[in-house]
Order: structure tokens, then C-alpha cells, then sequence
């Protein structure tokens, strides 16, 4: 066991699989990840009535074979939360299922102590265990520091997305749903894909990153 793993011990700190109990857990770590995704980019804050949203698709995935809720907690506290959701993309692209990094936050009082890292590892041993060749992700543009954790991890970007915000909301019906994906509420539309795994050499490269700049 390394030395950040031993600090997780100390910290008496347990993973789990969130159960159908656990959603309000499940919600607050949620909320706190939104909540620093829109302090570095208001575009990215939750809707109202994002809770009952989030609620009805955790019932009925939680215990699913093709989605993975975990939870990281100290004692009573949930500290942790891991998102993994097995994505199929329109069958117009060759390469078209992957598994979906949703959703992966420590709480502020738990970075730096190798949880991140610890819940990643559990990523990638689902991912390797379903059969999937690869795991994808977005990352918000102006969230440095969990960029810096994604490429010491073995990640890469692929591509970028790229807005336009207009002076006035248009008048016009919502858009419809990208016809290009077939996936559920909280990955429908990754085909604009962010982040990758690394290969091994581009991993090498990154090994100037320091654990202690976690991602949240």
C-alpha cells in the first residue's frame, strides 16, 4: 500500500456502491461539483428541478448493469462521489461505445489525499470489467486544476467545443435532442468529446503534476 493510499486509511475513509438510500448523498456531491463548475462558468449551472431529474434517473440506474454509482465516505459523511455510465453513439461513427465519466468530486477537507486517485483507479477497473476499450469525459475549460489531474491520470483531449453566446435568447422552439446519440439523461450529446485516455508515452510526459492538485 503507498503512502497516499495509507493516508486514506487513516482517514477510515470506505467506498461503496450508492444504494438507493444513499441518493441524497448522491445529491449533495452532485450539487457541489455543479456548483464549482458554474462559479468558473455560469453556462454550466443546474436547472431548477434538477434534483427530481437527478433523482429519477438514479432509481432507475443505480443498481443497473451498465451504470456505476460509487460513493467515498468518512463514517457518516459522504466525501466522494464516482459517475461511470456505458455510452452507444449514433451508429454513423466507427467508434461509438465507450464508457462516460460523468461525474467524479472530493470534498475540499479530502483533496490531496489520494481519494481522487483511489476513485479513478475504480473507474478504470469498471471500464477494463465491462469490456470497454476506453473511458471519455468533458472538463470544464476553466477548471485548470482538474485538467492537470486528467493528464497525470493518462488522459488527453481529442477535441473541443467551442460556444457562441448570442445578444438576445432566440424566440425559436427548443432544439431537438442530437439526433447522433442514443444514451441517457446525464450523457446524452457526448459525441463532442472532450478528453481521452493517454497512450503510455503521452503519460510519461506528465509526470511533472503534483497529486496534490486534485481534481474536485
Amino acid at each position: 500500500m503507498n503512502q497516499r493510499l495509507q493516508e486514506i486509511g487513516q482517514e477510515r475513509l470506505r467506498l461503496a456502491p450508492a444504494t438507493r438510500d444513499d441518493f441524497e448523498a448522491v445529491a449533495t456531491l452532485f450539487a457541489a461539483l455543479h456548483a464549482y463548475n458554474a462559479s468558473l462558468n455560469a453556462q454550466f449551472a443546474l436547472a431548477d428541478g434538477w434534483q427530481a431529474l437527478l433523482r429519477e434517473h438514479f432509481l432507475r440506474t443505480h443498481e443497473s448493469e451498465g451504470t456505476f454509482w460509487l460513493l467515498a465516505w468518512r463514517g457518516q459523511r459522504p466525501v466522494g462521489l464516482l459517475l461511470l455510465e456505458n455510452h452507444l453513439d449514433s451508429p454513423l461513427f466507427r467508434h461509438r461505445a465507450w464508457v462516460e465519466l460523468v461525474a467524479l468530486y472530493v470534498d475540499p477537507d479530502f483533496q490531496g489525499a489520494g481519494l481522487a486517485q483511489c476513485l479513478m483507479e475504480e473507474a478504470k477497473n469498471w471500464t477494463a470489467q465491462h469490456g470497454a476499450s476506453h473511458m471519455q469525459l468533458y472538463v470544464t475549460a476553466q477548471n485548470a486544476r482538474a485538467k492537470a489531474f486528467y493528464r497525470h491520470c493518462g488522459w488527453q483531449p481529442i477535441q473541443e467545443i467551442w460556444s457562441l453566446a448570442l445578444s438576445a435568447e432566440p424566440n425559436s422552439p427548443s432544439l431537438l435532442v442530437d439526433p447522433s446519440c442514443d444514451g441517457e439523461l446525464l450523457n446524452n450529446g457526448h459525441h463532442h468529446l472532450a478528453l481521452k485516455t493517454h497512450t503510455q508515452e503521452d503519460q510519461a510526459r506528465s509526470n511533472t503534476y503534483t497529486l496534490e492538485q486534485e481534481a474536485r
